[in-house]
């Protein structure tokens, strides 16, 4: 998971909130809504960090719709999440598929909460926190690593392949505070995020701090 800064509301969500009786499932442009949150997210799930896409996405209300009405148009209560692995036993779905409306400490939109999230080198996410941990590893279920899913596996593998390259770097004598920097920049190109970008901002970071 990633800090996610949330960007203008599509001007369709703006003049149909100005209707009266106007109402979530009554908007009918949601598209429109799937693309901001694709570009303000980078193209990745706002929680497991995979690629998603208008037609492998769903738009998740953080504070779901039953706790408060009013924010089911709140563009700001909303952000883009893969399909859970949906169809599955529940034990192998993911984000908000295995969420349902379960309450939430970790946000993504919440800089200074997201800070608070760890990784192993195995790929297992987690923090020391113990609610947020909970939201992690129970309610949205983001290391599961079965059935088509793979996070864990994945984020080991995105992991692996950084350290590969800083040991190359290491090898030419270019491991430089500089170096780690373009490194991490580069991992958004052309307004797309690198899956599971998480994990490799952490470890990036970590070398920062003792550089």
């Amino acid at each position: 998971m990633i800090f996610i800064e949330k960007g203008q509301e599509p001007e369709s969500l703006i003049k149909y909130k100005q209707q009266k009786g106007a109402h979530y499932e009554g908007f009918p442009v949601k598209g429109d809504i799937m693309e901001a949150l694709l570009l303000e997210q980078g193209y990745i799930c706002a929680y497991c960090m995979r690629r998603i896409s208008k037609n492998t996405m769903t738009i998740e209300h953080y504070i779901p719709q039953y706790v408060d009405e009013n924010l089911a148009l709140d563009y700001r209560n909303m952000v883009g999440v893969c399909l859970g692995n949906r169809g599955h036993k529940k034990k192998y779905m993911t984000c908000d598929a295995h969420r349902e409306n379960v309450k939430l400490t970790i946000n993504p939109l919440d800089r200074s909460k997201v800070r608070l999230i760890k990784y192993k080198s195995d790929g297992t996410i987690y923090s020391d926190d113990k609610e947020i941990n909970k939201d992690l590893d129970v309610t949205l279920n983001l290391n599961c690593d079965a059935m088509g899913v793979f996070l864990k596996s994945n984020r080991k593998a995105a992991l692996k392949a950084l350290l590969s390259k800083l040991s190359r770097c290491k090898e030419q004598g270019q491991w430089t505070k500089t170096l780690l920097l373009k490194i991490k920049n580069s991992f958004k190109v052309e307004g797309k995020n690198a899956e599971y970008r998480g994990i490799m901002d952490y470890y990036i970071d970590k070398r920062l701090r003792r550089s």
